[in-house]
């Protein structure tokens, strides 16, 4: 029976001013026979954002995250992911980082944001006493497939900055993230499995040959449909076989994309709180911040005087665009 792969890629964190940007894949192995339906194969105990609050939700990470429990879902989905890999549970975000090969507080910029402030837990509260009800159920065991990896890229608004002044675009950070993740991947094809990876339109562009071609430059790559609906490729290099689709939303369409764009949104997440955390101890009553741009905006007018006094630049903590 041959064996094939599945991979979904996803990213949370292209549009803020703050904080880091994250992109995740996730991997799935089984029979070529039978490929995996995330939400079919396990509708006993997965489903989409919404339809059974008994149930671990599985869906684009802002449908998860919407109402009282999305943290909390996001964090459920996220565990019982790297539970079912074969990870344990992590108490902190470095221990996170460590799961998702994302490296260590220096590699992801977060260093300086723990210093003098206590490491936060990833979930207290009453949101533990919720992820620990869901985890009690291996919401993944029935599957006919096995997920494979979960693996992470966390990039900080430094390293951000600094690609982004040697590129001058901001799409070009995105698909240098997006290279290091499908570099892993094309790598992992050496095993022979045939391996399909869906993920989202790059900001609405349809065609990535040259991306492609810069990424992986060894292989022969057939140009499929490129159009609104779907932009596809395939790539060949000795035993190497990788089909490549981008299709808008594709979070909606492929369980793999959506439980890549859970786990890019609580790393981030996660990150943010630290960050927010070292702020908070230097400027009484500072509201927390998710970064994105109208918000991003108050916040730095809030902390400026406290960065002054710190020597931290706004290079370091204000991405560009």
């Amino acid at each position: 029976m041959s064996q094939g792969r599945w991979v979904g890629i996803d990213e949370a964190g292209y549009g803020p001013n703050l904080g880091p940007l994250v992109m995740s894949y996730v991997s799935t192995v089984g029979s070529l026979d039978r490929p995996p339906d995330l939400w079919n194969d396990l509708s006993g105990t997965v489903c989409r954002a919404g339809q059974c609050a008994e149930r671990l939700w599985i869906d684009d990470s802002k449908a998860v995250y919407a109402g009282r429990l999305g943290r909390c879902r996001l964090a459920a989905a996220t565990l019982s992911a790297l539970r079912s890999i074969g990870g344990p549970k992590p108490d902190d975000l470095a221990g996170l980082c460590r799961l998702l090969a994302a490296g260590g507080p220096a590699e992801i910029e977060l260093q300086r944001w723990s210093e003098a402030t206590e490491p936060l837990p990833l979930i207290s509260g009453a949101d533990a006493a919720f992820v620990a009800e869901a985890l009690r159920v291996d919401h993944f065991a029935t599957a006919p497939w096995r997920l494979e990896q979960a693996r992470s890229v966390i990039l900080g608004p430094e390293g951000f900055n600094a690609r982004l002044q040697s590129s001058r675009s901001k799409a070009v950070v995105h698909s240098s993230v997006f290279a290091e993740l499908l570099i892993e991947i094309w790598e992992a094809c050496a095993d022979g499995s045939e391996t399909l990876v869906q993920c989202d339109k790059h900001g609405g562009r349809h065609f990535y040959l040259d991306l492609l071609h810069q990424t992986i430059p060894g292989a022969s790559i057939e140009r499929g449909e490129e159009g609104p609906a779907l932009s596809a490729y395939r790539l060949r290099d000795g035993g190497r076989r990788l089909r490549i689709e981008f299709r808008p939303r594709a979070d909606r369409s492929c369980g793999f994309v959506a439980l890549a764009s859970i786990i890019s949104k609580w790393l981030r997440e996660c990150w943010m709180d630290q960050f927010n955390a070292f702020w908070r101890t230097r400027v009484p009553g500072l509201k927390p911040t998710a970064g994105y741009p109208l918000d991003a905006r108050r916040f730095r007018h809030a902390i400026d005087s406290a960065a002054a006094r710190e020597g931290i630049e706004p290079p370091v903590w204000w991405r560009e665009k």
